[in-house]
């Protein structure tokens, strides 16, 4: 016993030494997850879920987030006062969808005017499918600004939720590229398209969500878009079929920009911000009584961070 007493320090020592390369892989790895700060050379687009705004949530925090997320331009969904979210940001300037569904939640444009100016804003309300779900907006952006990059057409969608819902996601698939390569392209080319919003890649019946992407990718592809690849892997939570106070990480927030233009598709990455990157869309524990600040204080979506080669040199608000 005494004999193995004199090698217990050096054998642990050696341990931590041929660990530490796994040990620094692993802090890199989780630290690659959080979304790196605005760019001068990029410009900032904040596509967010926000779960039936405003209703219980915590407008501070969401203020918090927006101030360190520092984007150009918020492309949001599920927006049912609109006006609660303007006076986050009076200094904006802003754009809500006239219609929103049954259920009346708006998509939004905000965009900070001393960085990009919005014009040409186009409510899709082929999208809405006879007015059950959300239409699609888009919006002619252009970056402002000494060595800003060049303009493109912003398109924010909210598809068909749920499961039961991908047939119907199915149709809204074919009205989109009809809006892709008919309303847009003629007027604007498709290499200057970018597109952000909840797609709800959830599957179906009998169809696994990963397929759903799968099947969503080739008809993208058909107009000339490609999928972003997302940081971490999710971009949002449900409570799951237990209901035991478990949340699971999905990605049903996807963007798209075209296969042949920049960014190189090595950049082409999607950073998922507030609680998708503080828990590193590992499985959450949060109930009623020990809630998470952001999945139930603001949105079970998380912020999903896209920036695009070509900012101005102005600072963010």
């Amino acid at each position: 016993m005494r004999a193995w007493s004199r090698w217990r320090l050096p054998l642990a020592v050696a341990a931590l030494v041929c660990s530490y390369p796994a040990l620094r892989h692993a802090a890199l790895e989780h630290q690659g997850r959080t979304v790196p700060a605005a760019g001068h050379d990029h410009l900032r687009v904040v596509s967010w879920n926000l779960r039936n705004f405003p209703g219980t949530h915590d407008l501070d925090r969401l203020r918090e987030h927006l101030d360190e997320l520092a984007p150009a331009v918020l492309a949001a969904q599920e927006v049912r006062d609109p006006e609660a979210l303007f006076a986050l940001r009076p200094q904006w300037r802003w754009h809500t969808s006239e219609t929103g569904g049954r259920h009346d939640q708006r998509l939004v444009f905000g965009w900070d005017p001393t960085r990009v100016d919005l014009h040409d804003i186009v409510e899709h309300r082929q999208l809405s499918m006879g007015g059950k779900v959300r239409p699609g907006l888009s919006a002619w952006v252009q970056p402002l600004g000494r060595n800003a990059g060049s303009a493109f057409r912003l398109v924010n969608v909210h598809l068909k939720a749920t499961r039961d819902g991908l047939p119907m996601r199915r149709q809204q698939w074919a009205v989109l590229t009809r809006i892709l390569g008919e309303s847009l392209a003629p007027s604007h080319r498709m290499h200057d398209v970018l597109l952000v919003g909840d797609f709800n890649v959830a599957g179906g019946t009998s169809t696994p969500a990963t397929a759903e992407l799968r099947q969503l990718e080739r008809v993208l592809a058909s107009v000339g878009l490609g999928v972003w690849a997302s940081n971490g892997g999710c971009t949002a939570y449900w409570e799951g079929s237990r209901r035991d106070s478990w949340w699971e990480p999905s990605r049903l927030d996807l963007a798209w920009s075209p296969i042949t233009s920049p960014p190189d598709p090595d950049q082409r990455v999607a950073w998922s911000g507030a609680h998708c990157a503080r828990h590193a869309c590992d499985p959450v524990h949060a109930s009623e009584h020990h809630p998470d600040p952001d999945l139930q204080g603001i949105s079970d979506h998380c912020p999903v961070v896209i920036d695009r080669p070509g900012g101005s040199q102005r600072h963010p608000s």
